[in-house]
């Protein structure tokens, strides 16, 4: 429910990034629930086993129920596919409040549950390499999400936010400190790539590139 709140109070700020932060603690937090509580060795117990594999099960979907509306804002197709595989009913789509409920009732039946992100094997990511990576396919050994083309989780956009702060303030101090012009250009060129993977990460179309006007 802390968490809830701070997003809904962050998103009133018009905080984006920081508010991702809060889905990805409470999808952390519901991951553990999981791994602690471990309802598929407790589905096989006694009676009493079996009951609190149901309890931690039901409230498993509950917090996936949570995220994928909390989600909208970022990744609407994942969410839309989230929604679809727990069959929520409209009202659980259409209201995220600021306190945790279990909107699911008791009994309530999911549909067909498959992954939401694909997984690229070594020789899928060497084709998509040679197909897109150009000239920079000997120089780059891990390839981008642009070059995969595959639609990236939320740690994998929260990590590309975390490298875009990073190089900014790479940028940001070699100009105060008044480096070299090259060594200047090239992280900014870095920095770019960066942005420009962020953005086909979250869905949205790369910036073009801004050229200096001429006089």
């Amino acid at each position: 429910t802390l968490e809830l709140r701070h997003y809904h109070q962050l998103l009133e700020k018009v905080r984006i990034r920081d508010a991702l932060r809060s889905i990805l603690t409470i999808s952390r937090h519901g991951n553990q629930y999981i791994q602690v509580n471990e309802p598929w060795k407790q589905i096989k117990g006694s009676e009493a086993d079996r009951q609190r594999a149901g309890t931690v099960t039901g409230l498993a979907v509950n917090i996936a129920a949570l995220l994928s509306v909390m989600l909208q804002p970022y990744m609407p197709t994942v969410s839309a596919t989230i929604q679809a595989q727990l069959q929520l009913p409209p009202p659980a789509c259409s209201i995220l409040l600021t306190n945790f409920l279990c909107t699911l009732p008791a009994g309530h039946q999911i549909g067909t549950v498959s992954p939401l992100f694909q997984k690229l094997e070594n020789d899928q990511i060497e084709s998509l390499r040679q197909r897109f990576g150009g000239g920079q396919a000997k120089t780059s050994l891990k390839p981008t999400v642009a070059e995969t083309g595959t639609t990236a989780g939320p740690q994998q956009i929260q990590a590309l936010m975390d490298e875009v702060t990073k190089q900014g303030n790479i940028v940001r101090e070699l100009k105060a400190q008044k480096a070299d012009k090259n060594q200047v250009a090239a992280e900014v060129a870095k920095l770019l790539d960066l942005k420009k993977q962020l953005a086909v990460a979250e869905g949205k179309p790369p910036e073009a590139p801004k050229g200096k006007k001429k006089k």
